[in-house]
């Protein structure tokens, strides 16, 4: 599911820090390269010397290994900010995440009201081929109760995955039908896309979003961008927006769609990996002259996401859009231990085609974007720090900045007009996104023969007494309607529409619809008309 501003979707600010703490990964197989000295013993001797003097003295009893894990933990987190530890029982999941896919039933889950409500439906999965739909309320797993016991995302997931062609019963409510319906279901393989949007915004400009960057995205990304020149796409707009990164090798595949053979992808430098340069190697299926490309960043798209926005700028490949980027430059392995555990170590930083660094320093670094807020840098260009001694130069001459980040060729501001202030309120508080998967439960039968998301859009249109409806919901949640303006309602409007697409026709549809009057999408769509 897609991170978008003003997403009520809260639980998937989650999946965002996970993705930039994986950052940029680089393979251990992939790279060549074994470790191949062993830590001095002494080190080790130390260490393992206080643990057990720690066990042994301290003045209550300790779990042994919980204390290894703390102290592996603080022993990174001393070392930079996206070296980490992940404890055998979280493993899988950072898996999944990098490796595109998992083993479970196959659904995406919000709990709302302290019940598990399905959001979407992964096409062709076990729980789509049973007849599970969005809006349904999962009542009890396996017998046991798992609706008004508070449960948490990390304990759902442990319920619903599990080992392909093994089985789990899950009984859910139908609000349309208001009985318990009882599905049977076989696990098995789910892919997690990376590419869940492609479409055309105009007949010669196509729209593609990656959401993450996994061993995947490269394949998907193809796939798409072939489905859009046969349509006959000849402009790109790429959305890296709220993309955390991920997966080396499959930036440096995006890439090679774009850029011509033996261009500069990115190169990186480390003690023990030494100096690698990453080339495109192949004749991409978008990368003429004619055929003219805009990438869209903001301040939450990093690491990957950066090595793509950086290559296209440093080559005078395209033009970048949006707001300074995250400020992720560094490259992390996966080192497996013994008890399925895994440490993610920084290994190397990576540098631009024109050489640039772009990681933001250390200090202060789960506040920066905080601090980019409140020293004005999300309303003006002008408020971007811009450092001299980092200004690197393009093959055309033009000027580029090492230091925090990409900064985009066009800067677009975040919208603070007043006209968001209760708009905001009203989603932060999921009440937009409430409504609409309630909306959709009750009408979902009316739109059975709607054909896709343009049909929706030219025959639905949220009403006024919606409106009213959604506010006075509002109300009952403590959001007051005092800054409420006719702009906040055209906002609730827009959202709310966007959301009933989303759980009527999915991502594609979110997507179709929040673009509409996106100022970044817009900005873009301008600058390849002029092309």
């Amino acid at each position: 599911m897609r991170i978008r501003e003003r997403d009520a979707v809260l639980y998937l600010a989650l999946t965002l820090a996970a993705g930039i703490l994986l950052g940029t990964y680089m393979p251990l197989r992939k790279a060549g390269v074994t470790p191949s000295v062993a830590p001095s013993l002494s080190h080790w001797d130390k260490a393992d010397y206080v643990r057990e003097l720690i066990q042994t003295y301290y003045y209550e009893d300790l779990d042994g290994d919980s204390l290894t894990d703390e102290m592996i933990t603080a022993l990174l987190q001393a070392l930079d900010p996206h070296s980490s530890y992940i404890p055998a029982k979280e493993a899988q999941r950072y898996n999944a995440v990098l490796m595109g896919g998992f083993e479970g039933i196959g659904i995406t889950f919000n709990i709302l009201d302290d019940t598990i409500t399905v959001i979407s439906v992964t096409p062709s999965g076990p729980s789509q081929k049973a007849g599970v739909l969005a809006g349904d309320k999962i009542i009890r797993v396996d017998g046991e109760n798992v609706a008004g016991v508070h449960i948490q995302n990390a304990d759902v997931i442990g319920k619903l995955r599990g080992k392909r062609g093994t089985k789990v019963r899950i009984e859910a409510l139908r609000p349309a039908h208001g009985q318990l319906l009882a599905f049977d279901l076989v696990r098995d393989k789910i892919a997690l896309k990376s590419v869940e949007v492609a479409y055309m915004l105009e007949p010669s400009i196509g729209y593609i979003q990656i959401n993450s960057f996994s061993a995947t995205t490269g394949d998907e990304f193809s796939r798409a961008l072939h489905e859009l020149l046969a349509q006959g796409m000849r402009q790109l707009v790429l959305d890296l927006r709220g993309n955390s990164g991920g997966s080396l090798q499959s930036a440096i595949a995006v890439c090679d769609e774009f850029l011509g053979r033996r261009e500069v992808i990115v190169g990186t430098r480390g003690k023990a990996v030494g100096s690698m340069v990453y080339r495109a190697t192949s004749y991409g299926s978008f990368e003429r002259e004619d055929q003219s490309l805009v990438v869209l960043i903001d301040e939450w798209s990093a690491s990957a996401s950066e090595i793509v926005a950086g290559a296209v700028q440093d080559q005078d490949r395209g033009v970048v859009i949006g707001r300074r980027s995250f400020g992720k430059g560094l490259v992390q392995r996966s080192f497996n231990l013994p008890d399925s555990s895994e440490l993610l170590l920084t290994v190397a930083r990576y540098y631009t085609p024109t050489g640039r660094c772009i990681q933001k320093p250390f200090e202060r670094y789960e506040e920066d974007i905080a601090s980019r807020y409140l020293h004005g840098e999300m309303n003006s260009a002008d408020s971007i720090p811009i450092a001299d001694s980092l200004k690197f130069r393009t093959p055309k001459g033009r000027i580029v900045y090492g230091g925090g980040g990409i900064i985009p060729d066009i800067f677009v501001p975040i919208d603070t007009s007043e006209d968001y202030v209760y708009f905001n309120q009203l989603s932060h508080a999921g009440v937009i996104f409430r409504y609409a998967l309630a909306y959709t439960d009750a009408h979902r039968a009316e739109w059975a023969d709607c054909p896709d998301v343009r049909a929706f859009d030219r025959r639905f249109a949220v009403s006024d007494a919606m409106v009213a409806e959604i506010m006075r919901q509002g109300e009952a949640q403590s959001v007051s309607t005092q800054k409420a303006t006719p702009g906040s309602r055209k906002e609730i409007k827009k959202w709310c529409k966007a959301y009933i697409a989303r759980n009527l026709f999915g991502e594609e549809g979110f997507a179709y619809l929040s673009n509409q009057d996106d100022k970044m999408v817009r900005k873009a769509v301008q600058v390849l008309r002029r092309k």
